[in-house]
């Protein structure tokens, strides 16, 4: 037939038509390629801004969770500090109340502290190192942070809706050297933590904290004698505070949440301030030759 290759058959369609490719499955492979590797690069776009802004809502809930009380190195018997909690007084340094954790109310405390052996005396009482609540201490501690005045015992109050007389010791603690001390307060118990170890757990029995929003008061030196005739909350022998503790603090830390242990070691290993508070600059430099958080103790 005139005008077709003699190879080629009558019903057979030629490769060289226009407008026909013969790779039309290529095409559209290539076409489903692009919009897949399209609808990825959309969907990892869209992780990486929800990652960024979890990160940066942690670190502001971090912000926001920790409170930085006392930051330097304070001499405790120089003079009374009062951390003001009214948001609308200038200078005020508001803590978060935690009202919202998984596990109910939690908070903590770390800050570091150094014991003078004049402080104690052959007298059954305690000594000021801060607390929250009334300038007067009763009733309110929540918590308060106390020194026996006649051993080197750590007493922690902490009010409940049971009683405002709820504490806990710590025995022995460390004197002339610098001393980590970690408070964590959660639904059901309070947990004193020294340099690093749990040392006391307090239960509540079933009664939830009771927390206030009163100010922190450091190295109160108020003195106050309550007899158990006149309060009968108080224990048997009384409550007699002689005053502030002598010695130094440093670092008093705030948190809205229970530290975790990871968190508690990072603390400990900062160790104390070396700025001392310009109140305090009579105080010999040397306060910090206890390198203990150094050594990996």
């Amino acid at each position: 037939m005139l005008g077709m290759n003699k190879n080629t058959s009558p019903n057979q369609r030629p490769n060289n038509i226009p407008g026909v490719n013969s790779s039309g499955k290529n095409v559209s492979s290539g076409a489903l390629y692009d919009v897949l590797f399209g609808v990825i690069c959309v969907v990892v776009v869209f992780m990486v801004f929800i990652f960024i802004e979890l990160i940066y809502k942690y670190i502001h809930r971090m912000s926001m969770n920790r409170t930085d009380l006392l930051p330097h190195t304070y001499a405790m018997d120089s003079q009374s500090k009062s951390i003001v909690q009214n948001p609308n007084v200038k200078g005020a340094k508001t803590v978060n109340l935690s009202d919202n954790e998984r596990s109910g109310i939690e908070f903590s405390y770390s800050f570091y502290m150094h014991a003078d052996p004049s402080a104690f005396r052959q007298e059954l009482g305690l000594l000021h190192i801060f607390h929250k609540g009334y300038s007067s201490q009763f009733p309110l501690l929540a918590p308060g942070v106390y020194m026996r005045s006649d051993t080197n015992t750590l007493r922690v109050y902490m009010n409940t809706f049971k009683t405002w007389n709820n504490y806990v010791e710590v025995e022995n603690i460390p004197i002339s050297k610098w001393v980590h001390v970690v408070i964590i307060c959660m639904q059901d118990c309070l947990e004193v933590y020294i340099n690093g170890n749990l040392s006391k757990k307090l239960s509540f029995d079933g009664y939830t904290p009771y927390q206030n929003y009163e100010d922190i008061c450091c190295f109160s030196q108020r003195r106050i004698t309550m007899k158990h005739s006149m309060v009968p909350s108080v224990d048997e022998a009384g409550l007699d505070v002689f005053g502030a503790m002598k010695g130094m603090m440093s670092r008093l830390t705030y948190f809205s949440y229970a530290l975790g242990y990871s968190e508690i070691q990072a603390l400990m290993n900062e160790g104390p301030s070396s700025k001392m508070d310009s109140s305090n600059v009579s105080l010999s430099p040397g306060y910090l030759a206890d390198t203990w958080w150094t050594q990996g103790n």
